[in-house]
């Protein structure tokens, strides 16, 4: 019996050396699958987290597109006022994105340009035209215009609905702004949005301002009519009250027929409220394009030296002579 022991013994050394080697086997092979399968875990995120950060970079990039393909324009024209002055706003907003802009509404601001501190101007802004259509409506609001930015502060009027701008549409409205005293104002209109990719709302704003002139009735005098009624009423302000002024500019303010010559003694004539300015040309400026005017009105004795120095700037001069 013990002899038979002794020659059982190397086989199952053979066999103890055999099951460690599958085990050391199997383990290194648990090892090297629990590897491969962290690291394609850490694929798998790593690949969701670029997949998600390159949505996120298309996203920007299509609103940055449909942002820049949005086109807001804003047209003012003197127009008759109930109270005071007042022009018509012609706001156009243009999608020229493949893309229909859902929910569209817009906010207009206003503020006065320059404001005596101790002064109060009263703004009133209304619909000229009500759409039934589903397009942009504006409702009548009154308030006091005061001086400051036209970011700051709560919008002074809105739509009071929502508007739907499709791919290539143009969406318009036209608006009332009138004013109890003449100012010139600042203003701004923001188009609010949502995203196509995100939904998150999208704003594109323009500001624009509203001039003198586009306060006041504007009309231009030749010289052959120079001086029949009413403007032989019209006497010069005293003192220093000469400006230049551009010549392509006053034609366009004041409506000159082209074919209308600009000389001495021409008058671009500005009336509000039964008072009447004008501006009579004393001298061509051939080497600045430009014409040197004084100051005549119907009633000399008013203090105009803001105004002066304020259409000196709306017509493209600044050197006052």
């Amino acid at each position: 019996m013990s002899h038979s022991s002794k020659l059982d013994s190397p086989e199952r050394s053979e066999q103890a050396s055999d099951a460690s080697s599958i085990v050391q086997g199997l383990s290194d092979t648990a090892q090297t699958i629990g590897g491969s399968l962290q690291a394609m875990q850490q694929a798998l995120v790593g690949n969701m987290q670029q997949a998600a950060q390159m949505t996120l970079s298309m996203n920007k990039m299509m609103e940055e597109l449909v942002k820049r393909s949005v086109q807001v324009s804003v047209f003012a024209q003197r127009s008759e006022a109930s109270r005071g002055v007042g022009t018509h706003l012609r706001l156009a907003i243009h999608n020229r994105s493949p893309i229909p802009l859902l929910q569209t509404r817009v906010k207009l601001w206003f503020c006065a340009r320059q404001q005596d501190q101790d002064s109060s101007v009263q703004l009133c802004v209304r619909d000229v035209v009500k759409d039934t259509t589903g397009g942009l409506v504006f409702g009548q609001t009154d308030g006091e215009l005061s001086a400051g930015l036209v970011d700051e502060g709560a919008p002074f009027a809105q739509t009071e609905q929502t508007a739907e701008v499709g791919n290539g549409a143009t969406v318009e409205a036209e608006v009332a702004v009138e004013v109890d005293a003449l100012v010139q104002m600042n203003g701004r209109i923001a188009v609010e949005f949502l995203s196509p990719g995100t939904g998150q709302l999208l704003t594109v704003s323009h500001r624009f301002g509203i001039h003198l002139l586009q306060l006041l009735d504007c009309s231009f005098v030749c010289k052959k009519s120079a001086l029949s009624a009413p403007h032989t009423e019209l006497q010069a302000i005293t003192g220093d009250s000469h400006i230049s002024i551009d010549i392509a500019q006053a034609r366009a303010a004041f409506a000159v027929p082209p074919a209308d010559g600009i000389e001495t003694d021409c008058m671009f004539v500005m009336r509000s409220k039964g008072n009447t300015l004008a501006l009579r040309v004393i001298r061509i400026l051939e080497d600045t394009n430009g014409v040197l005017c004084e100051f005549v009105a119907s009633d000399p004795e008013s203090d105009l030296t803001a105004m002066r120095l304020q259409l000196s700037e709306e017509l493209g001069k600044s050197n006052n002579a």
